[in-house]
């Protein structure tokens, strides 16, 4: 099963004035289309013609995937599969494939489950964080 990613890195005047932009969530209205009626301590969505059109090209690309497995919308970029050269779709002003968004971040991430798995005694998908085992030694296949 093809896996498909993306980062939401779209705001709006409203949320930024609230130190919001791009929050958690934040992408919900607008894959569901219903950027004119949000929750009522919602930061107002701008009532525009390009914030429509971000929100038709979601809903395209998730009703898109929800029928076919092909997250596609006619007019933005084929969204492709997740896959070894780490390409995303960045929603930000616009939808956008970039390729190694943010990997750096999951650097170290890499590296634990690496260890995890190598050793073969540990959890490798649960159990981190502060209460997580001590790593295990250094595997020469981990990076």
């Amino acid at each position: 099963m093809p896996a498909f990613l993306y980062l939401f890195d779209h705001s709006y005047p409203a949320a930024d004035k609230l130190g919001l932009p791009a929050f958690h969530g934040a992408e919900l209205p607008y894959m569901f289309g219903t950027i004119e009626q949000t929750a009522r301590n919602w930061p107002r969505i701008p009532r525009n013609r390009d914030e429509r059109a971000f929100s038709d090209a979601m809903v395209d690309y998730w009703a898109s995937f929800a029928h076919s497995g092909q997250p596609i919308s006619a007019g933005n970029p084929a969204w492709p599969e997740y896959s070894n050269e780490q390409s995303w779709m960045v929603f930000g002003d616009t939808p956008q494939v970039v390729e190694d968004v943010l990997s750096y971040r999951y650097d170290l991430v890499e590296h634990v489950v690496c260890r995890r798995r190598a050793a073969g005694n540990q959890q490798w998908n649960w159990n981190v964080g502060l209460g997580a085992p001590v790593l295990p030694q250094r595997e020469s296949d981990c990076q």
